[in-house]
């Protein structure tokens, strides 16, 4: 343990569960962590106290309300920013991650491990239609739901070979109110099941097959 910092094997020693069990509490949000250069994760001595503290309060009660991890993958700033801004007002837990391309949105697949990916078509690096196929097509994230936003006309989406079954397709403007019915069942049925299930396996994210993927 380093100042204010713990190791997430630390943390798991402090609070008495398994190392796994720290590392699901980070990425649901339970514990506050940051990243070294070198790819470690750092916890904050203030979250593993706040956590300690509730355990010893009542052993059986259950862990700090989940946080559904939201991956919005898309290279518009104002448009990001109007995200966050409407999803900040929504009545349950959000952890949103973004990325501003494909390449990065593949990369954050895998360490966010989202319940949902909201993914634009029209992306530098790699295209929309590449990421969301890729999802669907592995068997590990089966559980992630996909939802697609993009402005391009019907007719162009088709002619690239379209979006998936199991994706959402949304037009732009956003239908905000859809989006959030969309989390809130997520939500409600992650909840529902104690948080017990992994929406992504641990996974290597294999950038390599989509270079050159960009749609021009």
């Amino acid at each position: 343990m380093v100042d204010n910092y713990c190791t997430t094997r630390e943390a798991a020693e402090i609070l008495g569960v398994s190392l796994r069990t720290a590392q699901q509490w980070v990425e649901k949000g339970y514990l506050q962590a940051w990243k070294t250069h070198g790819g470690h994760r750092r916890i904050t001595r203030s979250s593993i106290d706040a956590a300690l503290a509730e355990k010893r309060r009542n052993a059986n009660s259950a862990p700090p309300a989940y946080a559904l991890p939201i991956l919005i993958i898309e290279d518009d700033a104002a448009l990001l920013k109007l995200y966050l801004a409407q999803m900040s007002r929504w009545p349950f837990a959000t952890s949103i991650y973004t990325a501003p391309n494909g390449f990065e949105g593949l990369v954050m697949v895998g360490e966010s491990r989202p319940a949902l990916v909201i993914c634009d078509l029209r992306l530098p690096g790699v295209n929309g239609f590449q990421i969301v196929r890729w999802l669907s097509e592995i068997e590990r994230y089966r559980n992630v739901r996909i939802v697609v936003v993009s402005g391009l006309p019907l007719g162009e989406i088709d002619a690239h070979g379209g979006v998936p079954g199991k994706v959402e397709l949304m037009s732009k403007p956003i239908d905000f109110s859809r989006l959030k019915a969309i989390a809130h069942e997520i939500w409600s049925e992650y909840t529902a099941t104690s948080g017990d299930k992994d929406l992504v396996d641990d996974a290597v994210i294999p950038i390599h097959e989509f270079a050159g993927g960009a749609l021009v």
